[in-house]
């Protein structure tokens, strides 16, 4: 049986991580599926729950803003504009990926690249427990590879129990999905690996004259090593086909499909009068809410048996709506949009 590890308890918790065993916990993105990131046997533990690639590199979590700096490898200027992010954004969803000190993290973390991806996330209850373990712990999705991310002890429990050593007891996750990945290797220039809350617009407006693009989907899809996770495979994959429709088709789209029973996530109006081979789940009624739902909806249709396939309004092509984008559409294997 796989513990659920209170406050009370972080101290165990922090012990199983110190011996090598892994813990999974709650940021305000997704949960994470932890593992002290200086024991390579350790994180081939999570390569290996997972069912992850292992060209796939990880996240290292932090407690301290601080710390990113003994174990990143830094220019003058790339420590002056890291100063500045972190103290616009952190804690919170934004990962950096940075040179990495050799000798610090084994390759398994690092995917054999000479760059890390850091985060502090905004968690005092995750924060306490990397202080407690004493190192930064390796944090991907608490969840089977491929498969819709976690945002709730349930779900954690769902994929896991009984194969990881414990989860921290808390409540669901704010967001709903994984971090904003920034690839500042380059202090002139810096790059988008992998959408999230944290946009391009609001990078540029924390950070005056800071020059800022994105890595486009087609260019995640096929980069052969990849510097940040979600760049390279398919994700987020309930059993059932998923489809992405945006909103002034997807009616029409239900009427021409009544011979099968449908799984339908997408906004509160949008989910009114629906045929009657229709099962709903409420995304809300704004970007913010359907980020934080969508993988929840995932799940939510991927536990019932009479769902044939899965339809979820796919919100316009704009940078507030890019990691709700990113992930459906990595999710799906139907797009319909014009």
């Amino acid at each position: 049986m796989t513990e659920t590890f209170t406050l009370k308890t972080l101290k165990k918790a922090a012990e199983l991580l110190q011996s090598g065993e892994l813990i999974a916990f709650p940021t305000e993105t997704v949960f994470g599926l932890g593992a002290i990131a200086n024991n390579a046997e350790a994180v081939k533990k999570v390569y290996e729950v997972k069912g992850r690639p292992s060209d796939n590199p990880l996240i290292v979590h932090i407690s301290y803003p601080e710390v990113i700096f003994n174990f990143a490898e830094l220019t003058e200027e790339q420590k002056q504009l890291i100063n500045q992010i972190i103290k616009a954004f952190w804690p919170g969803p934004l990962t950096l990926v940075v040179p990495v000190k050799p000798g610090i993290f084994p390759d398994v973390v690092t995917g054999g690249l000479n760059t890390v991806g850091i985060r502090l996330p905004n968690h005092r209850f995750t924060q306490k427990l990397i202080t407690e373990t004493g190192f930064p712990l390796v944090g991907p999705s608490a969840n089977k590879s491929g498969k819709p991310s976690p945002t709730s002890v349930d779900h954690v429990l769902h994929d896991f129990d009984g194969e990881i050593a414990g989860v921290l007891d808390s409540e669901p996750s704010q967001i709903g999905v994984e971090s904003t990945v920034l690839d500042v290797s380059d202090p002139h220039h810096v790059q988008i690996l992998r959408p999230g809350y944290v946009t391009r617009e609001m990078l540029e407006s924390a950070i005056p004259n800071l020059r800022v693009s994105q890595v486009s989907l087609t260019d995640l899809e096929t980069s052969e090593r990849p510097k940040s996770p979600g760049m390279k495979y398919r994700h987020y994959s309930p059993n059932q086909p998923v489809i992405a429709i945006e909103k002034d088709q997807l009616l029409d789209y239900l009427k021409h499909h009544t011979d099968e029973q449908i799984g339908v996530a997408a906004n509160d109006k949008l989910l009114e009068n629906l045929p009657d081979n229709c099962h709903t789940f409420k995304l809300g009624n704004d970007i913010q809410s359907a980020m934080h739902h969508l993988f929840e909806a995932l799940r939510y249709f991927d536990s019932n048996p009479e769902i044939d396939k899965i339809v979820v309004e796919l919100y316009p092509d704009a940078s507030e709506n890019g990691a709700y984008r990113n992930r459906l559409l990595k999710a799906s294997s139907q797009t319909i949009e014009k």
